[in-house]
């Protein structure tokens, strides 16, 4: 069995074929950087989480309006990502995991719009699975 990425004499014997593995592999690798450099590092000695001014959180979220998807972490340091499905006065809700969760404004320590970025990752890497399990 071949290795998907091997340019042997074999693969060179076929018009093309090595131009096209050469090619993969350069995806691959600038699919890596750009996941490397996309990504966001937590330093590891920042254990205690800042809260968000609860009327910054507030006017962001009400700038967003529902149906907004969002990325946040709250107090406890917890990751939680969804759309957000309705906005009160001390807390909005947001859909995560097919249940709805009320977030309080005061325990966002960071909130953000996860962007394209996010999903054109997700999309480049749907690609290289397609690719990978089609190529045999």
């Amino acid at each position: 069995m071949s290795n998907f990425l091997d340019v042997s004499e074999n693969a060179q014997t076929i018009p093309g074929k090595s131009v096209f593995y050469s090619s993969i592999r350069t995806g691959l690798v600038f699919l890596l950087l750009v996941a490397l450099l996309g990504t966001e590092t937590v330093s590891a000695f920042a254990q205690t989480q800042q809260a968000s001014a609860p009327a910054a959180v507030e006017n962001q979220v009400k700038k967003w309006g529902v149906g907004k998807s969002v990325k946040m972490t709250l107090l406890s340091g917890e990751q939680v990502s969804g759309h957000i499905r309705a906005i009160g006065p001390d807390s909005f809700t947001v859909k995560v995991h097919k249940k709805e969760r009320s977030i309080p404004y005061d325990q966002v320590a960071e909130i953000k719009d996860p962007g394209p970025l996010t999903w054109m990752l997700i999309g480049a890497a749907i690609v290289v699975v397609i690719i990978l399990i089609f190529h045999h």
